[in-house]
């Protein structure tokens, strides 16, 4: 007999193992199923003893240990891989077994089922060095990774490539695949179960070093000669794993490197600010220096929008005249045209026009959007997804005056059907394709479509792959208003992907032509960018030099109250500052926010880990999070 330390795969525990008696020596690692609250849930073994070994202990305990049944583990995970998410879970302030569960789930173990990994030997390593940034535009990029994975073939290992989305690791894979096709594997959740089976045992059998191009949920993969991990678009958002506990693909990915003993390459443009902060500290050091200036390929302009005023009796217009005519220009010269807009819909604020009260969601009481309708306009509330027709007086006075404010994608639609008719207009937005194969479709016809008009927001941009003559930003100044610490950085990789697809000209339409981030990324002067910014963050105490933590609670509203009060007493001598106000929930209930800073080099610190780990699950805590609302 046995004493197996287990991990559950359980994602609302902060149980870190539970110890059972197995009459099965499980190896380190393995996935088994083990009896946990009345079911069998997942588990990892992190170690066995013979039980006569652990007498000693087993006699003192307070309590009877369980028996696991007999059976086949469902597959293994590297022991460095559960190391790493051990430090991850100390960094999100969560545990092993939720950190786990994020990675190791049911679909990743199954396909595991039939798999047993090749033994290849380790790699010849000089052993982990500090991580490595790389700055570029795509293709070179590309040529980085191609260099990469040639030398780390050469030494015996094999490439794992984590990508933010599908279409990004479908790109670098179709880019980098040619002349290894054998050796190559694109592992990623669109594809079929049969197909998803088929890639992991190759990518995992093969006993020549291998090259995987994959996306954040399959890090588990338990490939013996990984020796070099690669974050492609290190600086996207995408990478943070959008459910509990909130896991950043970056942290466990440098954990995994540095546990490995390899090597660690973050690649964007622009960085991290974060990333470009620990390279100042030594913490990073940068490939290729002097690239902070890039050159693109198309010139770029600003057309300021500041002052301009509507006349009289006239529509609101969202295309002002210069990007009208260049428009026209491209579309005589048979040319495509792309228009990213910031927000869906046809305007992103209604207000009386008496009194000037906006129109909120009767549920969460949002500002809602108004959206073109079959038969009549509608309103829909894009935080809790409430929609209602549009055919309603302002609450307050009771007018019916209400009128759209801002810029839809929508709405660049209507009026580029108006302005040029006859010519073939498509609009990629979450409101108007849901599915992947339906973008896809769009994407394509698009590009095969002479003298056409994409209007795009945000959720396209992955999917748009070959450059196009002219891109414009019709509206973009509403993100630098958004309450996100890092709304500059965002802004700056939305500019510079859109300015890399242009391959003749790029327009940028703005009522802000003086704000400085924006001239200084369409300039391609990133060192400016970084210094700006890292300037500003340091004197508002934002990360990098600080750790935000966030707290929050959803219930009714005195729940909510109490619930903070409690969070703040418990959380002493640390200072909790709940926000200044609730905010409105879906289901008629109220959330509240309280925030931590705590300086970057004293994070994590046990003392407050610990008493973040006493709180309820119906706490939600969140590590540098994106908003502060």
């Amino acid at each position: 007999m046995y004493t197996v330390r287990v991990i559950p795969l359980v994602r609302a525990t902060q149980l870190d193992e539970l110890t059972y008696f197995s009459a099965t020596e499980f190896a380190a690692g393995n996935i088994i199923l083990v009896p946990m609250r009345g079911k069998e849930v997942q588990g990892v073994v992190i170690g066995v003893e013979p039980v006569r070994d652990a007498k000693a202990s087993l006699r003192s305990s307070n309590f009877a240990l369980r028996k696991i049944r007999r059976q086949k583990p469902s597959g293994t995970l590297l022991p460095e891989f559960i190391k790493a998410a051990g430090l991850t879970a100390r960094y999100h302030a969560s545990s092993i077994g939720a950190v786990l569960f994020q990675y190791a789930t049911k679909q990743f173990i199954a396909a595991l089922v039939p798999v047993a990994a090749a033994a290849t030997p380790r790699p010849r390593l000089r052993g982990f060095i500090i991580p490595r940034l790389y700055q570029g535009l795509f293709d070179t990029r590309v040529e980085f990774y191609r260099t990469a994975v040639r030398e780390a073939f050469a030494a015996g290992g094999s490439v794992l490539i984590v990508a933010p989305t599908v279409s990004d690791a479908t790109r670098v894979y179709e880019a980098l695949y040619p002349g290894i096709e054998q050796y190559a594997c694109l592992i990623v959740s669109t594809n079929g179960t049969k197909v998803q089976k088929e890639r992991i045992a190759h990518a995992l059998t093969t006993p020549h070093p291998v090259l995987i191009v994959t996306t954040a949920g399959y890090l588990a993969l338990p490939r013996m000669d990984l020796t070099t991990i690669i974050v492609e678009r290190e600086g996207s958002s995408l990478h943070r794993q959008r459910n509990r506990p909130f896991v950043d693909t970056r942290v466990l990915a440098h954990h995994l490197a540095a546990e490995l003993g390899g090597q660690l390459f973050l690649a964007d443009l622009p960085l991290r600010i974060e990333s470009v902060h620990r390279k100042d500290l030594g913490e990073y050091e940068e490939v290729v220096s002097g690239q902070h200036r890039m050159q693109f390929a198309s010139s770029a302009r600003i057309i300021s929008l500041k002052g301009e005023r509507r006349e009289p009796k006239k529509p609101f217009r969202s295309i002002g005249s210069d990007l009208q005519t260049r428009v026209a220009e491209m579309l005589r010269e048979r040319g495509r045209v792309l228009l990213y807009v910031a927000r869906r819909g046809l305007s992103p604020v209604t207000l009386c026009g008496d009194c000037g009260t906006a129109v909120t969601c009767n549920e969460c009481n949002a500002s809602v959007v108004l959206h073109k309708g079959a038969e009549e306009n509608y309103f829909l509330c894009h935080a809790c997804g409430a929609l209602r027709h549009a055919r309603e007086r302002c609450k307050l006075c009771q007018s019916w005056r209400l009128e759209a404010f801002g810029v839809g994608a929508e709405l660049v639609t209507d009026e580029l059907s108006a302005l040029f008719p006859g010519v073939p207009i498509a609009t990629l937005s979450t409101d108007t394709v849901q599915t992947r194969s339906g973008i896809e479709q769009v994407v394509r016809t698009f590009y095969e479509t002479p003298a056409s008009v994409l209007v795009a927001t945000e959720m396209a941009l992955p999917y748009l792959t070959k450059t196009i003559p002219l891109v414009g930003v019709v509206s973009l100044d509403s993100l630098l208003s958004l309450a996100s610490w890092n709304i500059y950085e965002k802004v700056a990789a939305t500019l510079t992907r859109l300015r890399e697809l242009s391959s003749t000209e790029f327009l940028l339409q703005t009522r802000h032509p003086d704000t400085e981030i924006l001239g200084t990324v369409l300039a391609g002067n990133f060192s400016g960018f970084y210094k700006s910014e890292l300037r500003a963050r340091k004197m508002l105490g934002y990360p990098p030099f600080t750790v935000i933590i966030k707290v929050s609670v959803t219930g009714t509203e005195g729940e909510v109250a109490r619930a903070m009060e409690i969070a703040t007493e418990t959380l002493k001598p640390y200072d909790l500052i709940p926000f200044s106000r609730m905010l409105r929930a879906p289901g008629g209930k109220f959330s509240l926010h309280g925030f931590l800073r705590i300086a970057r080099e004293a994070w994590p610190d046990e003392a407050l880990l610990e008493k973040l780990h006493t709180l309820s699950p119906a706490y939600t805590i969140m590590v540098d999070p994106d908003s502060i609302l």
